[in-house]
């Protein structure tokens, strides 16, 4: 069972974020796959050891803003809404220390919007991300959720295991 722990997030406006980029060729993120992951487990024969260590781990209080866009990649991969509250942070501190893993790489808190193949315009790009500087582009639930992804050819399907 492919494995995760995250967080669903609301974009706002993710019609109109959507055809301010649609020079952007990509997939676009179904909007209720939306979410932020804290750490991905990969492939566990069964959840039940990861809902026991993380019962009572604790977690934000309440929904987390995101007001920048950001990007991952030179040329750009991946466009993503970004939060930055420290208690994000915490959070995935927790769930590493509880779960006893070091995880490979540093944790950014983002939520990804677009899988990007090619930017047919560079400076609009830029110009885009720039004009949605500070807006308040959507928000991260406060509940940590252990999810099971399931690859399909028409993208993944989320199921949620557990909810803290």
């Amino acid at each position: 069972m492919r494995l995760f722990l995250g967080s669903f997030a609301t974009i706002n406006y993710y019609g109109l974020i959507k055809e301010k980029f649609s020079f952007l060729e990509g997939k676009w993120v179904e909007k209720h796959n939306i979410h932020l992951t804290y750490l991905f487990l990969g492939d566990m024969p069964t959840p039940q050891p990861i809902i026991e260590r993380l019962e009572d781990i604790a977690k934000p209080e309440k929904k987390i803003g995101m007001n920048h866009l950001g990007f991952f990649g030179h040329p750009p991969k991946v466009l993503f809404a970004k939060a930055s509250d420290e208690s994000l942070f915490r959070l995935h501190q927790a769930i590493v220390s509880k779960l006893q893993i070091k995880p490979d790489k540093a944790f950014i808190p983002h939520v990804t919007l677009c899988r990007i193949k090619k930017v047919h315009n560079f400076d609009r790009f830029i110009q885009n991300i720039r004009f949605l500087e500070g807006k308040a582009i959507g928000s991260i639930e406060p509940q940590l959720r252990l999810i099971k992804s399931i690859l399909t050819p028409k993208g993944p399907v989320y199921k949620i295991i557990h909810t803290f």
